[in-house]
């Protein structure tokens, strides 16, 4: 469970926005590197990786995560990538937790080996996790993640649940023409565990090759079999909506990044693995490099600076439509998702 909300009281004072929206929440990648090959996150020609000596190293991580609570962010997620892929990836779980003004540190995953590693990250400190799992079909699977790891997975989860390492949030791509029918299955297969299954509207990042669905009709497929219930959502909910599903132990949410979109109360920011930092999915071609600050010798105080700098460019609002038009920059794979 997420540590208690400390004192309002960052030493070098709150991160604001050019709206005045506070940033409290920063998603950190760890790596670009991923075991998995989803067809919506990677080009099927690939990409290039990161070298590694250009990606954060643990200390500059630690040290950009003390600076960043310094300046009230108590929120911090890793991501990939595949963040587990990340060599000794429970020794970086182990220094963040120890940042004393952290709230809750988190992962998102493809719990490819949580069965083995999630002890050992739990230990370490990590509060919670969500898993990435877009079908409950071993063909499906192979045809969108490109690699034969369902059963993986589904250990993974299970893993969670036995080390009651809850609430645990299952994030399923919802894609017109592949994997929009099943949106019940995932209710079915759930139904006597504690999870939240979060449906996630597909967000287009270069050449599209989906088109999304909005969540009212998802929630029409899901109304169909299931009454959902309006629920407060889980501690760390960010812009879902959650309802618990009469009948079972399952709670689902929704993020409608297009169809809902929910930028006035946007709190957080991205930093991607060589250390750039993103204040948004939106089209950004300058962003700020925070490890080129701390190589050249900058001290705290200079990291700050740059900090607040690249927040300054923070929009309002991205412009990407329903229909994929203005299209996110980039690959997700490479941003952090």
């Amino acid at each position: 469970m997420s540590r208690s909300l400390p004192p309002d009281d960052a030493p070098r004072g709150p991160i604001i926005d050019p709206f005045g929206r506070r940033v409290h929440y920063v998603r950190m990648s760890v790596t670009d590197r991923c075991n998995f090959r989803c067809v919506y996150c990677m080009p099927e020609e690939g990409i290039d990786f990161t070298p590694r000596k250009e990606l954060l190293s643990f200390e500059e991580t630690e040290r950009l995560g003390r600076v960043l609570t310094e300046m009230g962010v108590d929120r911090i997620r890793l991501t990939g990538g595949e963040p587990t892929v990340r060599r000794d990836i429970v020794e970086l779980v182990r220094r963040l937790a120890a940042l004393p003004r952290l709230r809750d540190l988190a992962m998102t995953t493809n719990g490819w080996n949580l069965s083995s590693i999630g002890p050992e990250l739990k230990s370490a400190g990590l509060d919670r996790i969500n898993i990435s799992i877009d079908t409950l079909r071993r063909q499906r699977f192979i045809d969108i993640a490109r690699v034969d790891r369902l059963d993986d997975v589904l250990a993974g989860i299970e893993a969670v649940v036995a080390l009651d390492w809850l609430p645990l949030k299952l994030n399923v791509v919802v894609c017109e023409g592949m994997n929009e029918d099943e949106v019940v299955d995932f209710v079915d297969h759930f139904a006597e565990l504690p999870v939240t299954i979060r449906f996630i509207e597909y967000m287009p990042f270069g050449e599209s090759r989906f088109s999304l669905v909005p969540w009212a009709q998802t929630r029409r497929r899901l109304e169909s079999r299931y009454t959902l219930l309006p629920v407060d959502g889980p501690d760390g909910s960010g812009p879902a909506n959650y309802w618990s599903v009469a009948g079972t132990a399952v709670e689902v949410g929704a993020i409608g990044a297009l169809s809902r979109q929910f930028c006035e109360a946007c709190n957080r920011v991205r930093i991607t693995s060589d250390g750039r930092l993103k204040t948004c999915l939106a089209y950004e071609p300058e962003m700020v490099s925070l490890r080129d600050v701390m190589r050249s010798g900058g001290s705290d105080d200079d990291l700050e600076a740059a900090i607040r700098a690249g927040i300054l460019r923070k929009p309002l609002a991205h412009i990407t439509n329903e229909d994929g038009s203005n299209p996110f920059e980039g690959q997700m794979i490479q941003i952090g998702g």
